[in-house]
């Protein structure tokens, strides 16, 4: 079984009077890291209830303090998954958090839209936050040899790191896999939990996005594109984000005069949903999208390092309208880091004005280091 890096960092950071709240996708293995959790529970000592039961949703449901109370009384450890298909779920953890600060609670859900919604202003100052991501590089090279993590990084390149994916073989069936997750979790969640007016225009922009990663992209061109208006691709694209299926970067700027300020990059959370969007599952060797698939795949494997290692960088790109540009800028404790990701290995070439202005050279991520970059 594959050992995640979450499961040490919740370990390590549960505090009394706190709740341990995991978002993250769907089919990502929420599940299973709560089962490990709580593995070494005793069972008498344990509460475990799923928000897609009946049972639980009625229990869980009641913002009654003696109820509520008598659910949990016998307990040291509450563990709720998928806890956004309970009803007032946030009200329901922030009535017990309060009575019963000295128990562990773990929650899962699915959706960041629904669970959020249902949690964010109960559990403020109550909750300690957590993403789980798909399968990350370190995850999945823990116990492999040198020869054999070439192999992995094209596969997850190709076909991304959702865990169930290791019990396929062939590349169709990984293929199927990815266009079932699409049609039948990712966006008809965000379907379910919001009004969306033309469900076959949001996975045009999804597919649109997916055909453009890594590139500086504008609302204005978007809606241009699909022929709506702004405001429904700005409202898309949120609920995207919500759901876990992309992210977006800002461009970094101190003068706005010389450096764009407001355009944005967008990168999905997976590269077998990306490619799955796309229809590209052809070997590296046979691509024209190498590089936009290696800068993609290096700027999750980052973000899910510092995520899980909780350490709470920000993350930018920087151009100028003379389109000098760098890849990946991330700001920390007021420090500045710049890199630039090559699929091939390249000299270090920092541009004139970003030297100038920051003091600060280019690193180059290639598959010669990537490495140390990732973990």
């Amino acid at each position: 079984m594959i050992v995640r890096q979450l499961e040490r960092t919740i370990k390590e950071n549960i505090k009394p009077g706190f709740i341990n709240v995991i978002y993250g996708p769907r089919r990502v293995g929420k599940t299973v890291l709560l089962e490990k959790l709580i593995s070494k529970t005793p069972k008498d000592k344990l509460l475990f209830l799923n928000g897609d039961t009946k049972e639980a949703r009625e229990a869980l449901s009641s913002t009654s303090e003696v109820a509520l109370s008598e659910l949990v009384e016998k307990v040291s450890v509450v563990a709720i998954d998928e806890a956004q298909r309970i009803p007032d779920i946030g009200l329901s953890l922030k009535i017990l958090i309060d009575k019963f600060p000295n128990k562990t609670f773990y929650v899962t859900g699915s959706s960041s839209l629904s669970l959020s919604r249902g949690v964010r202003e109960p559990l403020t100052g109550r909750s300690i936050k957590y993403r789980l991501y798909p399968l990350s590089s370190p995850e999945l090279a823990l116990n492999l040899q040198s020869f054999q993590k070439t192999y992995l990084l094209e596969n997850l390149l190709i076909f991304g790191g959702y865990p169930y994916l290791l019990n396929l073989k062939t590349s169709n069936e990984k293929r199927a896999y990815l266009k079932s997750i699409i049609e039948d979790y990712l966006f008809r969640d965000i379907a379910l939990l919001k009004d969306i007016s033309s469900p076959e225009v949001l996975l045009k922009l999804a597919t649109l996005l997916a055909f453009q990663i890594g590139s500086i992209m504008s609302l204005n061109e978007l809606s241009r594109n699909l022929g709506i208006d702004v405001k429904t691709v700005k409202r898309y694209i949120s609920l995207m984000k919500l759901g876990f299926i992309i992210f977006e970067i800002s461009s970094f700027s101190k003068n706005p005069r010389k450096e764009l300020a407001k355009s944005k990059k967008y990168y999905f959370w997976d590269l077998g949903i990306r490619n799955a969007l796309t229809d590209q599952f052809l070997p590296l060797d046979s691509r024209t999208d190498v590089g936009a698939l290696w800068e993609n795949f290096l700027a999750i494997e980052r973000i899910k390092k510092n995520e899980y290692a909780k350490i709470q960088k920000e993350y930018y790109f920087w151009r100028t309208y003379e389109k000098a540009e760098i890849d990946w800028i991330e700001l920390f404790e007021g420090k500045i880091s710049a890199f630039e990701f090559k699929w091939r290995k390249t000299k270090n070439h920092t541009p004139k004005a970003f030297l100038k202005t920051y003091n600060e050279s280019v690193r180059v991520v290639s598959t010669e280091n990537y490495l140390d970059f990732v973990l």
